[in-house]
């Protein structure tokens, strides 16, 4: 649990120097890849600062350390079409650019709104 906490803390602190939007999901689950006595925290969402980057992160974490997840950044085009910005394990960040108004969505969040700068 400690771990979540700090984890938490870590991305907090990199999202202090912007404006800070945070949404995500937490709940518990149980990992068949722990022993039985042992329960994971699935944590899924995004932060993103000021209107300049998104932030996505997806990770199980357990007792014996965090394990990273597949997750990406994706932004819409057209209806039915999604362009994915960014992807990886654990945590990935998209930058985006110009002054454009667009709607993304990352894995295991609903999409939203944003506007770069």
């Amino acid at each position: 649990m400690n771990r979540l906490i700090n984890l938490g803390r870590r991305r907090l602190g990199a999202a202090a120097i912007g404006t800070l939007v945070a949404l995500g999901t937490v709940f518990a689950v149980p990992s068949p890849a722990q022993a039985e006595s042992r329960d994971c925290l699935y944590s899924a969402g995004h932060y993103e600062a000021a209107g300049s980057y998104i932030v996505a992160y997806n990770f199980l974490s357990c007792e014996g350390g965090d394990v990273p997840l597949h997750l990406s950044i994706q932004r819409y085009l057209s209806p039915g079409v999604w362009e994915t910005v960014a992807s990886g394990r654990g945590e990935t960040t998209y930058y985006c650019g110009g002054s454009d108004y667009n709607v993304y969505r990352t894995t295991g969040t609903a999409q939203f709104p944003i506007l770069c700068s």
